[in-house]
């Protein structure tokens, strides 16, 4: 939705501001929240005035995710009496990335200018820090449309992560391949080395044309990062039915099984991902029950951290 059409929308209570760089959540900002307008142009001064008016006027609330130089028009114009609301999706592990880093810079300039009156958080953790430091903050969960799928038969394994960002652990996940049985892997590849390392050691590959084609039909999926988790990617991989083999992470530590054959202790041990693949085969139905158990209690409480964000 574009911001000139501001004024055409129904519930006027608040806005959200999703740029470019979380385009890879706006499904999950999408469901969680209304009013949601996107930065997919480059904004001027005219938006800002538009959007500016609107808040002062219309709305209670600005939302705000991650950053964009967009906000320097808009924040400083924005009444008082006027909620200001800042998420980020990115944790504190993630801040040797320039660009993460500069995101989490200009939010700290904001709240210490008092414009800004609370801080989301999608990593539990950024919040847990965040909040011992004297930041007004709170853990947001945010969550998908859960559609029912025919689980297929498949010896297929998808590699959900970027092989540019080093994060990601693309070539251990590739690697592990060689000690497991399957079929052929499915990704998305950016870099000539990728393609390099998968024919020098012979890896049977499947070439894919986007993470829902990566994701869907195969037996398990990889995801095994050392930091920056996209957890809605992570629930478009359980529930199109293949479950997901994830790095040393939090998000199962509530559900023993899960953590057990899902979460890796030592991200980059080769050997740790093809026993978990294996584990995966052997062990689906227990799997699948478990996941159940905690997608129905993670769905109530992103609807409760919306709610109490909104609030």
């Amino acid at each position: 939705m574009n911001i000139l059409d501001i004024n055409k929308v129904k519930y006027k209570d608040y806005v959200v501001i999703l740029p470019k760089c979380d385009y890879d959540i706006k499904d999950s900002v999408e469901y969680s929240f209304k009013n949601v307008f996107y930065l997919d142009y480059e904004p001027t001064k005219e938006h800002a005035d538009v959007l500016v008016d609107f808040i002062n006027n219309k709305a209670n609330q600005l939302i705000l995710f991650d950053y964009d130089e967009f906000y320097r028009l808009v924040l400083p114009y924005i009444r008082k009496n006027k909620k200001i609301k800042w998420i980020l999706k990115n944790n504190l592990a993630s801040l040797t990335d320039g660009a993460i880093r500069a995101t989490f810079t200009n939010l700290m300039e904001f709240c210490d200018r008092n414009i800004v009156d609370e801080i989301g958080c999608l990593d539990k953790s950024t919040y847990e820090v965040l909040k011992k430091a004297g930041y007004k903050t709170k853990h947001i969960a945010l969550d998908i449309k859960k559609k029912k799928t025919k689980i297929k038969k498949s010896k297929s394994i998808g590699i959900i992560g970027n092989d540019y960002d080093p994060n990601h652990n693309i070539y251990n996940e590739l690697s592990a391949l060689k000690l497991v049985d399957y079929s052929y892997v499915k990704m998305i590849r950016s870099m000539p080395a990728t393609e390099h390392f998968i024919n020098f050691f012979g890896i049977k590959e499947k070439k894919a044309a986007s993470k829902k084609e990566v994701m869907e039909g195969n037996f398990v999926n990889l995801y095994c990062n050392f930091t920056v988790n996209n957890i809605e990617l992570i629930l478009k991989s359980f529930d199109s039915g293949v479950p997901c083999i994830l790095g040393n992470t939090d998000i199962f530590d509530n559900y023993p099984k899960l953590k057990k054959y899902l979460v890796l202790e030592s991200d980059d041990d080769i050997n740790e991902i093809a026993d978990k693949i294996n584990n995966v085969k052997k062990n689906k139905g227990d799997i699948s029950k478990e996941y159940e158990k905690f997608r129905s209690k993670y769905s109530i409480y992103s609807k409760k951290s919306i709610e109490k964000l909104l609030k």
